[in-house]
């Protein structure tokens, strides 16, 4: 008995259409050995790199890194604060004391308010915006000077 062009090419598979398609064959041993290999090659290339980098520093500075400077820590270095802004609170406290005065007001006597709040000013403002204008005044007539 003779045997089908499937049968001696086993890996050949073909659809219902007539296309002709070979099976997938993965080589697990050899996928395995390159990313092992890449790996190792990898491991090398960070042991080679921290060497460089520990040589690099010993010959920079000999004698180690160099002390701290005194300033450090200090609030302000110069005209630079030296403080994180989630651990700085001076411009808050400020800025309460600024609110504080503003609520409490100013006057000759303590707690009376010699200025308006501010809501009180923002509905100033707008009632002068909202009233009628003036109606404009017409200059008096200049009187002719008497003839000689």
């Amino acid at each position: 008995m003779k045997k089908t062009q499937v049968e001696t090419e086993s890996r050949v598979i073909v659809g219902a259409h007539g296309v002709a398609a070979e099976e997938d064959h993965i080589v697990m041993s050899k996928l395995l050995g390159i990313g092992f290999g890449s790996l190792a090659i990898f491991a090398v290339g960070i042991v080679w790199a921290y060497t460089i980098q520990v040589r690099t520093m010993k010959e920079a500075q000999p004698d180690g890194p160099p002390p701290r400077p005194a300033a450090m820590g200090q609030y302000e270095v110069g005209i630079v604060n030296q403080r994180l802004f989630e651990q700085d609170w001076h411009a808050e406290e400020k800025i309460g004391g600024q609110q504080q005065s503003l609520e409490a007001g100013w006057g000759d006597q303590p707690g009376v308010k010699a200025h308006p709040s501010l809501d009180e000013a923002k509905k100033s403002v707008i009632t002068k915006q909202n009233a009628p204008a003036p109606a404009p005044q017409t200059p008096p007539e200049p009187t002719p000077a008497p003839r000689q």
